[in-house]
Formats: structure tokens, sequence, C-alpha cells
């Protein structure tokens, strides 16, 4: 009974058994996955069988897990070993989940403290980001411990709660693996061993990294080295990623045709010689990059060499995803070459808003400046925003001083100018430009004590541009061979659009003017209003020419209108009541009313009268009339009448600095007893009206009359008493009395003489005189030669002038 009962439950554990073995893969599916699900692993497919040592043998296992297929085939498994003789995985784009924002945990894995080794002989690794597909075996020689070799050299220790190891590559297998239209990856060479870590929410890697990144672009070449450690953590959790970089050596090394690169220009020379060729990049000891938020503490580049460079990066935020619209960074560069002494720039950037200083120091101008200068130095600050891609808000200063400067024939000292350039978000630009100058001079002029102030405020909107020009200009001194000018002080408004068009308020020595130009490509039309005004103020220019001229008073006024272009200009100018003095010579109320016209080099004055109150040179002369004229820069007066000595006289026609020529003075109706009695202590009284005509010739700066005549107008009568020549005469030459008493009182019936007068102021008169004595009833013709000094004599009554001379001490009071 037993026996058959026992045979019983043997055939049935044995149908079971079969059974199972003939149904093991849908059994095994029904039991297996459910379990894999949820831990969202699919198992598509699993063919296996137990050999004849009792081993489980798997011809296929498919698994799926989150987009990613894994097939195994030819697994051989038993207690102590998992053999796998092929595996191929198909990595994929991870699938959208609920759960992305799930933080990961610190690994916990259930490791068996018994389990058999596992070893895969290949696994391929496929992906669309891939070049070709990734080739390694994975052998377990202990338990928990792998090592990984074929295109990837690795080993990693697992443990409950860290997997670790370390892995070594190099350019050759990334430039085969990875699939990238980058070119410039070509010119990278590197290789690194690098130790890891992982926890579940910590990954760090640290291990040695050399590179090498040659690049030429045209001919220029470029290599950086890089070698050191390099230390790497990235969170799970806050996604952070942490570059520890301080340790690595960056040199950067550049070719000497790469300075050929810089444009063609006149600068171009100096840009490369300025240039160094070696540095070194320093990098922080952390860079921290969050998400798409990157922050750098520090990057520093220096050069080797004598052209010191040194840029210094501080404190970068950005976000690589749109790096220009949140960057923040301060920067600071300081360069000193052979040629520049010193070059700095501290610059605070925030997205698009920039703000901070620079300075320059130069001893001298690069050579492709066209002027020579000492002691440069520009210096400045800047505060802007929206500068990237748009138009800048905000403002730039600069002050730029000069210890000298030559430039286009001109030589300057002292130089100072601070620059400053504003606008605003509606586009209004304000630029003020203010300058000073110790003196600047060339061949023709030398100016000191020069200040300059220059406003220009316009909208940069759409339109046209219109600019507002505002500027005063003042000058201490500025002299010329020809002329000196003091005071100069000039203010200034315009407009600029296409043409520009100004008004200057002009005050030299405190002679005003007001200057209207229209400047435009195609002329440049001025004016120039002399307002009413008085003449004292051009003593300063007449004295350069003739110290000894004075202008007492009077006034004048003008309007002037041309072309600077053409070179052309018209004028009206008006002078009343001027008086002036020269010497002991006074000239009394001038006035003169004139217009005239200057073209191609040629100043023409039409025909114009004249009057002149009084003019006193010991002789007095009044009410003179006359006209003057300038034809083609020759200037002429003609026409000229005058009351002198009683009667009148008249002149022809005198050319202004002509050397030769001869001008005509006529006398009519003189009272004989005022010309004779100049000098009021002779004894001689002589009546009656007199006339003649003076031939003045002008000779190379000499003045001589040559066959004057003079007569008498009807009769007269002439009376010498107590004169001391003519009574010596009659003590010693006896036998004259009776001839020369007879001239004491002598009724004058006809007088002829002519005349001769030297340049050095001699003047001979050979005088005829018929007459007749009623006294002694007795005709007289007297025959006389007569020699005298006429400049001596005039001068002498010069200085006894009683007016002339209270108008000197008049004006000497002044100052002036």
């Amino acid at each position: 009974m037993f026996k058959r009962v026992g045979l019983i439950v043997g055939a049935v554990l044995l149908s079971t058994l079969l059974l199972g073995y003939v149904f093991r893969l849908p059994l095994l599916q029904w039991a297996i996955a459910p379990e894999l699900k949820k831990a969202g692993v699919t198992l598509n497919c699993l063919d296996f069988s137990i050999t004849s040592e009792l081993n489980i043998h798997a011809d296929k296992v498919c698994v799926n897990y989150q987009n990613q297929q894994l097939q195994l085939t030819d697994i051989t498994a038993n207690t102590k070993r998992v053999d796998i003789k092929n595996a191929v995985l198909m990595v994929n784009p991870l699938p959208k989940s609920d759960n992305a924002n799930q933080l990961a945990k610190n690994l916990d894995l259930a490791l068996p403290l018994n389990r058999p080794l596992i070893s895969i002989k290949q696994l391929v690794v496929k992906s669309d980001e891939l070049n070709k597909p990734l080739k390694i075996s994975i052998l377990e020689p202990e338990l928990n411990k792998f090592s990984v070799t074929g295109d990837i050299n690795a080993s990693a220790t697992l443990a409950a709660n860290k997997i670790s190891g370390q892995f070594m590559i190099n350019d050759t297998f990334l430039k085969q693996l990875l699939n990238t239209e980058n070119t410039s990856i070509a010119d990278v060479n590197f290789n690194t061993q690098q130790a890891f870590s992982f926890d579940g929410i910590d990954l760090e890697l640290n291990g040695d990294i050399s590179s090498q990144f040659a690049h030429t672009s045209e001919q220029c070449q470029f290599n950086v080295l890089t070698t050191g450690k390099l230390v790497t953590h990235f969170n799970l959790n806050s996604q952070v990623l942490m570059l520890n970089t301080d340790l690595l050596n960056n040199n950067i090394t550049l070719t000497s045709s790469c300075t050929e690169l810089i444009p063609p220009s006149e600068y171009a020379g100096f840009v490369s010689n300025q240039v160094p060729l070696d540095w070194q990049l320093k990098l922080p000891q952390s860079i921290r990059l969050e998400g798409s938020d990157l922050n750098v503490p520090a990057i520093n580049l220096v050069s080797e060499g004598d052209k010191q460079f040194n840029i210094l990066i501080t404190d970068t935020a950005l976000n690589i995803k749109s790096p220009l619209e949140n960057l923040q960074t301060n920067l600071s560069a300081r360069i000193s070459t052979p040629d520049i002494n010193n070059f700095s720039v501290n610059a605070q950037l925030v997205g698009t808003a920039i703000k901070g200083d620079y300075a320059v120091a130069l001893e001298s101008l690069p050579e492709f400046v066209p002027a020579t200068a000492n002691g440069l130095s520009l210096s400045g600050y800047f505060d802007l925003s929206e500068f990237i891609d748009s138009k800048p808000v905000g403002l730039i200063n600069a002050k730029l001083t000069l210890n000298s400067v030559d430039a286009f024939d001109i030589s300057a000292v002292q130089y100072q100018g601070d620059l400053t350039a504003k606008m605003d978000k509606q586009l209004n630009a304000e630029v003020t430009l203010t300058q000073q100058l110790k003196s600047a001079e060339n061949k023709e002029f030398k100016a000191t004590d020069i200040s300059n102030t220059l406003t220009a405020n316009a909208n940069l909107g759409v339109g046209e541009l219109f600019a507002e020009l505002t500027a005063k200009t003042s000058i201490k001194a500025a002299n010329s061979p020809d002329i000196k000018l003091n005071n100069i002080k000039v203010e200034s408004t315009g407009l600029q659009s296409r043409a520009l068009k100004a008004t200057h308020h002009v005050f030299v020595n405190d002679v005003e003017l007001v200057v209207n130009h229209h400047v435009s490509s195609q002329a440049h039309p001025f004016e120039v209003i002399i307002p009413e005004q008085s003449v004292l103020p051009l003593n300063t220019f007449i004295n350069q020419f003739e110290p000894l001229a004075q202008l007492t008073k009077g006034e004048f006024n003008g309007y002037i209108s041309g072309d600077v272009n053409l070179q052309n200009a018209s004028f009206n100018m008006d002078v009343s009541h001027a008086s002036a003095l020269y010497n002991n010579y006074l000239a009394n109320d001038l006035n003169s009313a004139f217009s005239g016209e200057y073209n191609s080099g040629k100043l023409n004055v039409k025909p114009t009268t004249f009057s002149l109150n009084e003019f006193r040179a010991g002789a007095i002369v009044k009410a003179i009339e006359g006209q003057w004229q300038v034809n083609n820069n020759t200037a002429l007066i003609n026409d000229v009448k005058g009351s002198v000595f009683g009667g009148e006289f008249s002149l022809d026609t005198y050319t202004v600095g002509k050397p030769n020529q001869v001008a005509n003075v006529k006398f009519e109706n003189i009272d004989a007893s005022k010309l004779v009695t100049l000098d009021d202590k002779s004894g001689i009284v002589l009546t009656g009206r007199l006339a003649g005509s003076l031939p003045v010739h002008f000779d190379s700066g000499k003045i001589e009359i040559i066959d004057g005549s003079l007569f008498s107008q009807g009769t007269g009568n002439l009376k010498i008493t107590n004169n001391a020549a003519f009574d010596s005469v009659m003590q010693q030459q006896q036998e004259l009395q009776p001839v020369l008493g007879l001239l004491t009182n002598l009724d004058i019936q006809k007088l002829n003489s002519s005349v001769a007068l030297k340049n050095d102021g001699w003047l001979k008169l050979e005088v005829n005189l018929q007459g007749y004595n009623k006294a002694e009833q007795q005709q007289v013709n007297f025959n006389y030669n007569h020699e005298e000094n006429v400049f001596t004599l005039l001068r002498a009554l010069r200085l006894s002038d009683e007016i002339t001379q209270k108008v000197e001490q008049q004006y000497s009071q002044k100052g002036n």
C-alpha cells in the first residue's frame, strides 16, 4: 500500500515538474513580471533552460526601463557566476515623468553577502548622440568590485551607500565616439584619469588632466595647454555643479603671425607691438553651475614678458541660456608695455548696464599719430545702460592732460581737456567739452591762457539730426609779428543739422563784434555786426603800429557780409566825432561814413567824403573836407579843402603809401598877419592877403617842396619894430640905413616869392617886395632871401599850444 502511495505521489511530483519545465516561460513571466513592473521594468522576452551541469542557460533576456532597452544573450548562471556573452543597451531620451521633481535619495543598496559574480564579455551601448557604438567588457573578480575594459578603462566598487571607482579617457576615444558638428574638437588633445564616487545624491570626480588645444585660423596658431588636478562635484537634488579649478595650470601661446590678423591701418604696427604672445590663465578654486546659472568667482589672464597685461574678471554670474540678459561681472585690466606707461580699466557689468573708470598714461604719442607729445594722461569714468543692441543711456567722461604737444605746425603747452557725454532714455544727448591751454604757437602767432567750453545738445531719435551748440572761449593774449590781441572773449551759439548756423559775440581788446555765419558743403556766408561803440579800445591796435598815435574820443559802427569760401565781402562803416592825438598833433571831430568790398584779395572803398573840424599842428587848420577812396588796395585822398591862417587851402590828390608822387597844395586869401606873426616875438607885422601854390614831392619817404610860389592878393603893409636881427644890420651897415629904413613902414603894392622846402625842414624863400613908403615918399623894390627850419618853428608852436597840451594831459590821466 505504501509502495502504491509512494508511486502515486512520485508520479504526481514528476508530472508537476514536467509541466512546470514545459510551461517554465509563461509561469516565470506570470510570477516575475508583476514584481518587475512595480520597479518600472518591463520584461519583454525570456528564454532559459537547465543544462546537464544544473546551470541555468538563457538564450535571450529583453528588458525595458524608462525607454532604455537592454538585451542580453547567451547567459549562463549558477550559484557562483553569471556569465553574459553579449549585451546591447539602446540609450534613448528619457520620457517625461510626473516624478521629475522628486528628490533623489541616498543609496541604500540591498547587497547580498553571497551571490554569483557577474561578467559581461561585450556590452554594446548605442545612442543617436554617439558617432559609433560604445563597446566595453565588464568583469567582477571579487564581490561588488568591477573592472571595465574596452573603449573605456575603469574600475568600480559597490557599497550599500556608495559607488566608487576610477576611469581613464582620452581625446581619441571622444573624437570617435561623440556625434558633433563642432570641427574645433578635432584640435583638442587630452587624457585624464579620474576617481569617482556616487552616493545617490552627490557625484564627485577627482583626478589629473592634461589637455592641449591647438587651433589655426588663417595664419594665426593659437595653443592652450592645461595640466593639473580637476575636482568636480554634482548634486542631483540641487542640480549644482561645482568645479575646483585652482590646481590647473593653463598656458596660452600665440604665434607672431597672429598680429598679421590686425586689419591694415596706420595704427596696426603699434597695436601688434603691444600684443603679448605668451599668457597664463588662472582659474578660481570653485566654479558653480546651478541649473542654468553659472557663477565664477575669478578668472585671471596674465601675460608673460615685458608686455605686462593683467586682466581680472571677478564675481561673474550669468544664465547660460541667455548670457547677455542677466550677466553680472567685474572687470579689471592693467597694461604696461615699453610704449604704454600704464593703462587701467575697472568696470562693473550688470545685464546691459556697465559702469567703471579708466586711465591711460604715455610718455609720448605712438608713431602713427600725426603729432608729438609728452606727458599724456587720459582718465575718466562711464555709467551706461542698454548699451548692447541699443543706443546707450548714461554718461561717459574723459579727462586728457598733455605737458606739451606739437601738431599741424602748432606747439601747445599744458593742455587740459574734460569731455562728458550724456544720453537719456528719450535719446536726448548732451556733450560738454571743457579745454584749457597755457599757450599755443606757430611761426606766425602765439596765444596764451586759452580756455574753452563747448556744449552740444541733440535728440538722436528718428528724423533729421539737429544739434544745438553753445560755447564760451577766452584768450588772454594772441600775438603775431603784425599785431597783438588781448582779452579775447567769445560767446557762441549755433544749430548743426545738414549745415551749421552759428552766432559769435566777440570782444577783442574791449572792441565788440557780432559774427553770424552759415557753414555748408556749398558755401560759407557770414556777416559781422559792429555795434556803435567808443573808438578808445582801438588804441590797443593803433599803438602797435604807431606808438605815438592815440584816439581820444569818438564812436564807430559797421556791418560786413560775405562768403569765406569765395573770399569776398562787402562792408559799411561809420566813424563819427573822432579825435586823435599824434605826438603833438591834434585832430578833432573826424566824420566819415564809407562802404566798399573785398574780392579776390583786392580791397575797394567807394569815393567817400570826410570832414575834420580842426587840425592843430602849431598852425591851426579848420573845417577840413575832402574825399577818400581805396582802389585795388591803394588808398587815395583828393579834393581836400580847409581853412588856415584866415584863408583857404586845397589839395588835389595824394595816394597813401605811393613812394614817388606829387601833391599840389594851393592857398588863397591867406591873412599875411597870421602867417608872419607865427613867431609873435619877431617884431615884424605884415598885413594883406597872400596866395600860392606848393608842389609837395614825396620820394621814398622824403618830403620836399620844389618850385613853390607865394604872391600877394591886393595891397598890404609891412612894419618892423624891435627886431633884433634887423636892428643889428642897421647898426653894422650904416650905408644901408637909408634903404632899410624904408622897410620899417612900407605899403606893399606887390609881393612875390619862390618857395623851396628840404626834407630836413629847411625852408628857403626868395622874396621880391615892391611898395611905397609914405613918410619918405619913395618907391621901394626890395629882394630878400630867407632861410628857416619850419619843423623847429612848428614844433615850438605845437609845444606852446595850450589846447593840445590839455588834451595830452587829460588822455594821459586816463592811463592810456
